[in-house]
């Protein structure tokens, strides 16, 4: 076992520990928001999302209140079902239900959760390049890092997006950090965040039949860190963002996070030596984290990369179309992939990587699956094109990268993926960067010595930061555009407090943090059930310790009036940039160079 993985929290040689995560998750409310509020236990018992499209008989594990191996066996039985094995240490059993029973199941006395028995499912899962139907696993050489062993294990990579549902494609290897979206659920209710997960680090466990080839992900074994930040219309505030880096910043040692994927961006032009976005990549990147940001979906003009994908620092992910096949004199830079020069005359992107027709996981009943039902294919996937998708492949491929030279420095990870890709004759480094990503030549790479000095203050303006897009928070009981010098909680934001702090664990243990905005279901995972809190206190039942000592986010609670879903209006579809889903662009949304659904009644529009 190499350090990495050993710096990951320990899972059981069954799956079966997993059900902790989802016993934990959702299963707990408390009442208004107040410093040691108790909290109580669901009436009903959690499901598993991978249950939904259940039919007849399956296996689950059914999780009960501590001791609770009886009345899980009770309960059991009374749903018409067999237990197959005890589970104590999950306080639970195995067991077989018919998939029509389930509900009846869930409303039985003292349950906790009920999870899809997923144990041994994909402990002798292989893979091999010429077993997946994701051609971008062939395109990039990921499949070739396979074959030496590399498959991302033990490397964790941080989503920042709209959270991660437990898909089975996931199972096992997702930790959920905090709820930032106010919803008080782990679970994606837009989509986004599931779809860029599975194409980092899908193992195509749901497609493993697929007479083509299963849809995989780059890193199918690597670790996935949930930070939700936003709810149902995928709309974020550039502090919500900003809280969400800080949490990854606290726990990167805890659960090795090595790589953060930040597919989402703003279209502000504000120097980055003052930004307080560019000031946050920055601190990840000088802590060790690879921070892989999108460049947008704004092309093909020039100058339409977003922030903080204008920091010079970080690595800058456009987005190439590999046309589903190994031919490289067939390749193009997709037309709505964002074009540098940043409005500082920085050279951007700084690679590009495959971004157009990728299948990956979904998140059952979001919005995304909602609104473009063309896209979907079955059991639990999804296809869309967006440099949301390039950035996650890369992500991933910093994963397998890192999993083979775990000491490599951020710097160092940039060096060699810039100074081994592919250029395409035809495009510009501002169109291309150093052009297409190629894992097999930063494998082989000598590591740089150079050593980047990011250079941000992070004084900015956080206004400035969000380029003129905004949401809408209540603030004092009324509907409130979060627009100036505040942040989403409706506080004065001040920058210099914010830099000045500790980003540590210490921080989260705020009176501030407290209250109803963080459900049971915000703070459980894999990774937080033998986790090591050190440096605050947890008491199981509240968050104690003082507030945030010398940092602009103190003051009042995150009440839950002030996240309901209603108040968060101004969603734009692009947020999460994501160019389209399906093999067309809706009719309303017209996507440079990609041909739209034909509009109702009329022609259909180029």
């Amino acid at each position: 076992m190499n350090s990495a993985t050993q710096a990951l929290p320990r899972k059981s040689a069954t799956l079966a520990a997993a059900a902790i995560t989802l016993a934990l998750a959702g299963t707990t409310t408390n009442s208004p928001a107040q410093a040691g509020t108790t909290w109580e236990r669901s009436l009903t018992a959690v499901v598993d999302s991978g249950l939904a499209h259940a039919t007849g008989a399956v296996h689950v594990v059914v999780t009960a209140s501590a001791g609770g191996v009886g009345a899980a066996t009770r309960a059991v039985t009374a749903s018409h079902g067999t237990v197959r094995a005890p589970l104590p240490i999950v306080d639970g059993v195995a067991a077989t239900v018919p998939a029509s029973q389930l509900g009846v199941l869930s409303r039985q006395p003292g349950l906790r959760a009920i999870t899809l028995d997923r144990v041994g499912q994909f402990n002798s899962y292989s893979f091999d390049d010429t077993q997946t139907a994701s051609n971008f696993v062939a395109s990039t050489g990921a499949g070739q890092a396979w074959q030496q062993g590399y498959t991302g294990q033990g490397v964790g990579v941080a989503v920042i997006d709209t959270g991660i549902s437990p898909m089975n494609d996931l199972s096992g290897r997702i930790v959920y950090g905090p709820d930032l979206s106010g919803e008080g659920s782990t679970v994606d209710s837009y989509g986004h965040g599931t779809v860029m997960a599975g194409v980092i680090a899908g193992n195509g466990a749901d497609s493993a039949n697929n007479s083509k080839g299963a849809y995989t992900g780059v890193a199918p074994k690597a670790t996935v860190v949930a930070v939700k930040t936003a709810g149902a219309n995928g709309a974020v505030d550039v502090s919500t963002v900003l809280q969400a880096m800080t949490w990854v910043s606290a726990y990167a040692s805890q659960f090795n996070i090595r790589v953060v994927n930040l597919s989402w961006g703003t279209p502000s032009t504000q120097n980055p030596s003052v930004d307080p976005l560019d000031y946050a990549v920055e601190r990840l990147w000088k802590q060790g984290i690879v921070v892989v940001v999108a460049a947008g979906n704004n092309g093909p003009n020039a100058g339409t990369i977003t922030k903080p994908g204008d920091d010079p620092t970080i690595l800058t992910v456009g987005a190439y179309d590999d046309k589903q096949n190994s031919d490289l004199s067939d390749d193009s830079v997709a037309s709505w992939s964002s074009r540098g020069p940043t409005a500082q005359g920085v050279t951007k992107p700084d690679i590009v990587a495959p971004g157009r027709y990728i299948i990956a996981t979904r998140s059952f009943g979001s919005t995304i699956e909602q609104e473009n039902p063309k896209a979907l294919y079955p059991p639990s996937y999804i296809r869309g094109s967006g440099t949301s998708e390039a950035t996650a492949v890369t992500s991933g491929l910093v994963a397998l990268l890192l999993q083979a030279h775990p000491t490599w420095t951020p710097d160092q990870v940039k060096a060699a993926l810039k100074s081994t890709a592919n250029p395409m004759s035809s495009y510009s480094a501002n169109n291309q960067g150093s052009g297409r990503v190629s894992l097999v030549g930063a494998m082989n790479a000598t590591p740089t010595s150079a050593v980047q000095s990011p250079s941000s203050s992070g004084l900015g303006s956080i206004e400035g930061s969000r380029g003129n897009q905004h949401v809408t928070a209540i603030c004092n009981g009324a509907p409130t555009t979060i627009q100036g010098e505040i942040d989403v909680r409706c506080e004065p934001w001040n920058g210099s407090a914010w830099t000045g702090s500790a980003w540590t664990g210490s921080a989260w243990t705020g009176s501030a943090w407290t209250g109803s905005a963080w459900t049971g279901s915000a703070w459980t995972g894999s990774a937080w059930t033998d986790a090591h809190w050190t440096g605050s206190a947890w008491t199981g039942s509240a968050w104690t310790g003082g507030s945030w000592q010398g940092s602009a986010w103190t003051g009042s609670a995150w009440t839950g009036s002030a996240w309901t879903g209603s108040a968060w209006t101004g969603a734009v579809y692009d947020d999460f940039l994501t160019a389209f889903w399906g093999n067309r662009a809706p009719w309303w949304k017209h996507i440079a160079g990609e041909v739209s659904e034909p509009r109702p009644g009329l022609a259909q529009t180029p």
